[in-house]
């Protein structure tokens, strides 16, 4: 079991400085792309494209699979849309018939204002705590250092 716990150890460190050396690479040529790369005007990506493709071993699970890169690029990606509730609402309001379609009143509980009661006495310790549920226990697993 010492050697299961060791390989796992000695993975886990590879993969932290892994992960930490390819995002700081990764930010660089991100930057250079930023600065150097190609534009393309309809996508707004930016492309550098590499003299001789580099090999690559991509892992999914225990397969690996062999690819070559030929470039990189920088793509750039749409925002999500947001709803802006402030120009929303001063719209709706000027129309009345889309202000009551659109819009609801939602009770919701105020929990401060419950615990407030409950610290004040006006709601005993034994009804509060039979309005609260205990979740499923979640497990993590964790390295005991000295």
């Amino acid at each position: 079991m010492i050697g299961v716990v060791r390989e796992y150890l000695l993975n886990r460190s590879m993969r932290e400085r892994a992960q930490y050396h390819e995002g700081q690479l990764k930010g660089g040529l991100m930057a250079f792309l930023e600065q150097a790369g190609e534009e393309d005007p309809a996508t707004g990506h930016r492309t550098l494209l590499l003299d001789t493709p580099l090999p690559f071993t991509s892992y999914r699970g225990e397969l690996a699979v062999e690819k070559h890169v030929s470039g990189i690029q920088r793509q750039r990606r749409k925002g999500t849309l947001v709803l802006n509730e402030e120009r929303a609402m001063t719209f709706l309001r000027r129309r009345r018939k889309l202000w009551e379609e659109c819009t609801t009143t939602i009770t919701v509980i105020n929990e401060d204002a419950l615990l407030a009661a409950n610290f004040e006495k006006r709601i005993s310790d034994d009804d509060l705590n039979a309005l609260y549920d205990e979740g499923d226990p979640t497990f993590a697993f964790q390295l005991l250092e000295d």
